[in-house]
């Protein structure tokens, strides 16, 4: 019997069974023999020898607790029944530390029976006798976790597990599920980085990191744990082809994931794997590829009547047909393929959705219908109310294109897309405070969003708030744009410049533009307006030059380089600048813009016959041409037909009422000694526009030649707050507050006339006469000099400086002045 105890200790179980049936020969109710030989025989899995034996040892032995102990080992697979009747003889005789293994395989058994609280109450009998015992503590948490929601407490066990043993993985990885089971993600991350820590070559530990830093919305660590996965060479991995190949797609290798799969079809071909190679081929954009994958799928689900089944993996075989068709843009064959997967499947709202999207390409009035179907299978579907408001939206029905951004903003709150294109069709409706909203919410959600920034820029400069357009626009450059965009951005916000009246950034931007186009001649136009704007006509003849490099017959472009040469003030450019007005007309001869500078120019050389048939010639083109008859008026005025004038006023302001033409006819009432109506003409103008500096100018003279100096000197006041370099209006008012007496403001107002105009000889003048009126001779004698040697053949002048030398006690000198007087009045009266 030693013999025997001695092999069967060191596993030499042969010889141990040979001693123990010598044994039982000698002595057949030997229940020890008995006991050892079936603890052999089923170490040599020769299980119905051993349990014989384990019966005849509990026959021979009832109170021999290993005896059932080892027997309900045996029966815990094949019959669990008498298996647990076993475990629970065995722990009647002996429920000591010694038999804690019968209460845990008990356990065991009822776990497999979906006895729970049994279960755990053998597992919990395990601890008592031995609390070191791991797998009870795992087995309880499982429980807890797997059955009985019981999450927090299972968390507890599992941490029970980890206290005593803290390299075991097992418990990690549990106790991550646990803490995943309640929301806990942090701590699930960190117990599953444990386990991946003590096994780092375990794919499903890397896949669980994975998803739970998903879930916590890091998605380039869970993204990096994906292509740890595609780096792994683990045997249970590799024989998974499907799983590899998908994370391989996934880490962008296509070509390996197609060849892992075109390896798998090889030796099994299913559908199913030729779908999954197809879609990977089609991330791979071989979409050529992809339908001859499809196409095998579907011969392999072909019925022996060469008919596919009416299944929804049949109609996903079409449906991603049609998608490969329409990245080729074959529209029609796309329809199709859509059309039989709606026919294999008819619920399937993604199928209907494309379809429709294929018949709106191909301006198809049925993909209203297709998109209607899609919402009525499944009411959340977020693109199809996004198709059907672009739908609605490019047959100009904004309202409902609105209302179907709106149903697909409560299905997606965040949607930078939906408030993005409510907001564009808001802009298109007019609603352009709305449409600021929508686009700003856009930019809430996604602060690069280019094409935000710029609609709502657009948006900004129609309600004339120009500071936020040009913030947006601003912010629009310093971000990536593309070529495009930018060029767009640069020349809208050009041309807000100009409305602002900013002409200086205005060029700036535009000369930015023709870096980009170099070819376009609007903007070297828009360039050349806004040079001549800035008073830099050279630079605008330059650039109306290159706009008639670029487009010879440019009729704006002769136009303006015209008006530039006009306003260089010489005769020379007098001439060419009619010549170009004469180009324009010769290619347009209806040009009125062309025919009414051209009249100006005319005018400006002095022939007037010419300039008024110019004006009458545009008249008779355009009989509401307000600018012709302003023009013919003005030639009229200078021609001496002070009523024709008027007439040509009146027929303009029938046309518009503007603050300018109101004053032209306060001046020609004026000038026809009618100052009431002129007066009248004048406060017209100021109520259109209370800006107009020169109709408060001549509404100031008026007051001013009927003695009313305060009301005079009001509006010159006026005029010098809306224009404060008018050296005309700074001059009257000096000379108003002499008349008013106000001696201080009179002398300010000279001072700064003289600042504004130095070399006017009107101006030192009338100071002289102020000084004169003081009695200041030397100061009044003084400016009159000065006057004299701007302007030295003025008799009157002469005349007034002899008056003041006179007073001085410069007999000699102011004689001298009283001769030269006279020497000019007689030159002027002999002419």
């Amino acid at each position: 019997m030693k013999h025997g105890i001695y092999f069967f200790d060191r596993s030499v179980l042969t010889a141990a069974i040979q001693d123990f049936t010598a044994v039982i020969k000698e002595d057949p109710s030997n229940a020890q023999a008995r006991l050892y030989r079936g603890r052999a025989y089923a170490k040599q899995q020769q299980y119905r020898n051993a349990i014989q034996d384990l019966a005849a040892a509990v026959h021979l032995d009832p109170s021999c607790w290993l005896a059932f102990y080892y027997r309900g080992c045996i029966l815990r697979q094949i019959d669990p029944k008498r298996a647990v009747q076993d475990f629970s003889v065995s722990v009647l005789i002996n429920d000591t530390q010694e038999n804690f293994c019968s209460f845990l395989h008990r356990g065991i058994v009822y776990s497999e029976q979906c006895q729970w609280s049994l279960a755990i109450c053998d597992f919990e009998s395990v601890l008592a006798l031995d609390s070191s015992v791991i797998f009870a503590y795992l087995n309880i948490g499982l429980i807890l976790l797997l059955h009985l929601d019981q999450y927090y407490e299972a968390i507890r066990q599992f941490t029970n597990a980890i206290e005593i043993d803290p390299l075991n993985v097992q418990a990690y990885v549990c106790r991550a599920q646990a803490y995943h089971k309640i929301h806990n993600l942090p701590n699930a991350v960190k117990d599953i980085n444990r386990a991946i820590h003590l096994y780092p070559n375990k794919s499903q530990l890397c896949i669980l990191r994975g998803q739970y830093l998903m879930e916590l919305k890091k998605y380039e660590l869970a993204s990096l744990c994906v292509h740890q996965l595609a780096e792994m060479d683990e045997e249970s991995f590799m024989t998974q082809p499907v799983q590899q190949a998908l994370i391989q797609s996934f880490c962008q290798n296509h070509n390996k994931a197609i060849e892992c799969l075109r390896e798998a079809t090889a030796t099994q071909p299913e559908p199913s794997m030729f779908v999954i190679l197809g879609k990977i081929q089609m991330k791979a954009k071989k979409t050529k590829d992809a339908l001859r994958s499809f196409k095998k799928a579907m011969k392999l689900l072909m019925t022996s009547a060469k008919i596919l089944p009416n299944t929804f993996e049949a109609a996903e075989m079409y449906y991603l047909t049609g998608l490969c068709y329409m990245e080729q843009k074959s529209l029609l064959r796309a329809r199709d393929a859509f059309s039989m997967a709606v026919r294999l499947h008819s619920s399937y709202p993604d199928a209907f959705y494309q379809r429709g999207l294929c018949r709106m390409q191909l301006r198809q009035a049925k993909c209203i219908r297709d998109f209607n179907r899609a919402l009525a299978l499944c009411p959340s579907h977020f693109q199809a109310y996004m198709s059907r408001a672009a739908y609605y939206g490019s047959k100009g029905r904004y309202s409902k294109a609105i209302l179907n951004c709106n149903e697909a903003i409560k299905i997606l709150p965040n949607s930078v897309r939906a408030y993005f294109y409510r907001g564009t069709l808001k802009y298109q409706n007019k609603t352009f405070r709305p449409a600021i909203e929508d686009l700003s919410k856009s930019i809430d959600l996604n602060k690069t969003c280019i094409l935000a920034y710029y609609n709502r820029a657009i948006c900004y400069h129609q309600i004339k708030d120009f500071r936020k357009a040009l913030k947006d626009y601003g912010i629009l450059l310093l971000l990536e744009l593309s070529k495009e965009i930018d060029f767009k951005v640069l020349i809208n916000r050009g041309l807000l410049y100009m409305e602002l009246g900013d002409y200086a950034n205005a060029c700036e931007d535009f000369k930015e533009a023709t870096l980009l186009s170099p070819d376009d001649s609007q903007i070297f136009q828009a360039i050349g307006i806004c040079y001549h704007r800035l008073h830099e006509f050279e630079e605008a003849v330059r650039s109306f030059d290159q706009v008639l490099k670029l487009d010879p017959v440019s009729v704006d472009a002769y136009v303006g380089r015209g008006n530039s040469y006009m306003e260089n003030g010489h005769e020379a450019g007098c001439k060419q600048a009619q010549k170009d007005f004469l180009r324009a007309i010769h290619l347009n001869p209806k040009c009125i813009k062309a025919r009414i500078c051209l009249g100006y120019n005319l005018q400006a050389l002095g022939k007037l016959q010419r300039a008024w048939s110019q004006f009458t010639v545009a008249i008779c083109i355009d009989p509401k041409c307000h600018a012709a008859y302003e023009g013919r008026a003005s030639v009229c005025l200078q021609m001496g037909e002070t009523f024709a004038a008027f007439q040509d006023t009146n027929a303009a302001l029938k046309l518009t009422t503007t603050a300018p033409l109101l004053t032209n006819r306060g001046v020609i009432n004026q000038l026809m000694g009618y100052l009431p109506c002129a007066m009248k003409d004048y406060q017209q103008a100021i109520s259109v526009d209370p800006n107009y500096a020169l109709a408060y100018f001549n509404a100031a003279n008026i007051y001013f030649h009927n003695r009313q100096f305060s009301q005079a000197y009001c509006y010159y006041s006026k005029v010098l707050q809306l224009d404060p370099r008018n050296e005309s209006a700074v001059m009257n008012r000096a000379i108003t507050n002499t008349l008013l007496n106000n001696i201080k403001e009179a002398k300010e107002d000279f001072e700064k006339a003289i600042c504004l105009c130095p070399f006017s000889a009107a101006v030192y003048f009338n100071r002289a006469n102020f000084y004169n009126g003081l009695k200041q001779y030397e100061l009044a004698e003084k400016d009159i000099s000065t006057a004299l040697s701007i302007q030295p053949n003025d008799a009157l002048m002469y005349k007034f400086r002899a008056d003041i030398r006179g007073k001085l006690g410069f007999n000699k000198e102011a004689v001298e002045d009283y001769k030269q007087a006279i020497s000019i009045q007689e030159q002027i009266d002999s002419m």
